[in-house]
């Protein structure tokens, strides 16, 4: 995979990076409720060669073709009256519920904005995307079954020259393991071949139902949810093989098939991306809530595209690095660096999108502190400062609260930062470990993972501080 920066922050350092990059875990019901827009096979097309056709989103119906679509309830709304919108940034529901703060606006991309009937009618203007648009990232296609998307290569090198933070998505035509492993071994060596490997967004495996015909014989898509389980697991099994990193492997689909042909526990754990076109999305989302992406449309306009289907499917991203905060208390987040294997710790948002768009993995909201600015409101007798501090020799950061410790590693080169945050006195224990591998401390507030990682070489430590 490409090589990823190790990087230091101090809080000058992270306006000017900010300034100059585009910022971008309950168990699982037994039902949701209706979906707005019914999930269906799109109508089978007859394949002359005998490959699968180039497909369409097999939703894409009532919310770009009709002027209103069912609500929550079944009923129809209009969806002029209800439909989810941006304001300075935030993104609400058709009811004006908040749905992403700091969201982030994704418009997907394939080969239908620029390719009819196969052959090459305009392609898009990249430039105007960056510059013009509003869109903070986009997920292109890769491709479909074993067949590579004709405005991939285009499309993949203008993101990567322009910066413009992306993902990848696929669309299956597999109907069992066997086939799903080709499509992740094709999947891997294609994005490998074009360098797409530094990724702001994840791989998201495009699960949804078709039909076909070749020479007499349909081809459906699989219904039974351990069988797409079994697939799934196929094309991630491929996928990490070739070194991709688990944690980049997503599903996509539509708020309605994860009730039915994708309903498993794991399924739903690795769903993030959600269609649904109407007043909200109508899906518990239990795993993926804090970078959950919901395409609410397959209508909007984004300056740039004006191609043979000038429309695109859009969709809002929560951003990870802006959930949880409150006026007091504050999240610290947990990112992972997967070619040095290393993690880090911030309170910092802009920090943590910059992390992002650099290929770091957020990973989780490890635990929470007092914002540093509430110590006005504090006794010191009720709070622990968390010192921070930097190695410059090998880019590992230390947390603690002991003073000694904090000047003993002073004295011995490490830079020494500002207070990263203040930790209660009593609350959750968050553990710490160390890997006398990598010089690196792991700050956990999960006794299993406390427990389990000593097995692996890690070195328990005791407790660092406590949670809010």
């Amino acid at each position: 995979m490409g090589k990823l920066t190790e990087m230091h922050f101090n809080g000058k350092a992270v306006i000017r990076a900010v300034a100059a990059a585009v910022a971008l875990l309950m168990l699982v019901p037994a039902s949701f409720a209706v979906a707005d827009t019914a999930q269906s096979p799109e109508a089978s097309v007859e394949s002359t060669d005998g490959l699968p056709p180039n497909p369409r989103h097999s939703w894409e119906t009532s919310a770009s073709k009709s002027a209103s679509s069912p609500d929550e309830s079944g009923s129809l709304s209009l969806q002029a009256s209800s439909s989810p919108y941006w304001r300075n940034g935030d993104f609400y529901d058709g009811k004006g519920a908040l749905f992403a703060a700091s969201g982030m606006k994704v418009a997907d991309i394939s080969e239908w904005q620029s390719y009819s009937n196969g052959k090459l009618v305009k392609n898009i203007d990249w430039n105007t995307v960056k510059s013009a648009s509003g869109v903070n990232g986009v997920i292109l296609r890769v491709g479909y079954g074993e067949t590579l998307d004709k405005s991939f290569a285009y499309n993949i090198k203008e993101v990567k020259r322009l910066g413009i933070p992306y993902g990848i998505y696929h669309f299956s035509y597999a109907t069992n393991a066997s086939e799903a492993e080709a499509e992740g071994q094709w999947v891997a060596k294609t994005l490998k071949s074009y360098g797409a490997t530094n990724l702001a967004y994840p791989i998201f495996y495009d699960l949804e139902s078709w039909s076909w015909k070749s020479n007499g014989v349909t081809h459906t898509s699989p219904s039974d949810p351990a069988t797409n389980q079994a697939i799934f697991n196929a094309f991630a099994s491929a996928m990490k093989q070739a070194g991709f990193s688990d944690n980049s492997l997503r599903v996509y689909t539509n708020a309605y098939r994860l009730q039915h042909e994708l309903n498993t526990d794991a399924l739903h754990r690795r769903a993030s991306w959600v269609a649904q076109y109407g007043t909200k999305l109508q899906y518990p989302y239990p795993y993926n809530s804090s970078d959950l992406g919901w395409q609410y449309t397959d209508a909007a306009s984004v300056a740039g595209i004006s191609g043979p289907q000038p429309k695109v499917d859009m969709s809002a991203f929560r951003n990870p690095c802006t959930q949880g905060a409150t006026s007091t208390k504050k999240p610290v987040y947990r990112l992972f660096n997967p070619n040095s294997a290393k993690h880090h710790y911030t309170v910092s948002s802009q920090e943590c999108q910059v992390l992002v768009n650099l290929g770091w993995k957020f990973e989780t909201i490890a635990f929470y502190g007092y914002q540093t600015s509430a110590i006005a409101k504090l006794h010191d007798s009720d709070v622990k400062a968390v010192f921070r501090e930097y190695n410059p020799n090998d880019g590992n950061h230390n947390f603690t609260t002991s003073v000694i410790e904090h000047e003993t590693l002073a004295s011995k080169g490490w830079k020494t930062e500002d207070i990263a945050w203040l930790a209660p006195l009593e609350g959750t224990t968050v553990y710490r470990l160390y890997n006398a591998y990598n010089g690196e401390h792991l700050y956990t507030t999960g006794k299993n993972e406390y427990d389990t990682l000593p097995r692996y070489g890690w070195r328990q430590e005791g407790t660092a501080w406590t949670s809010l």
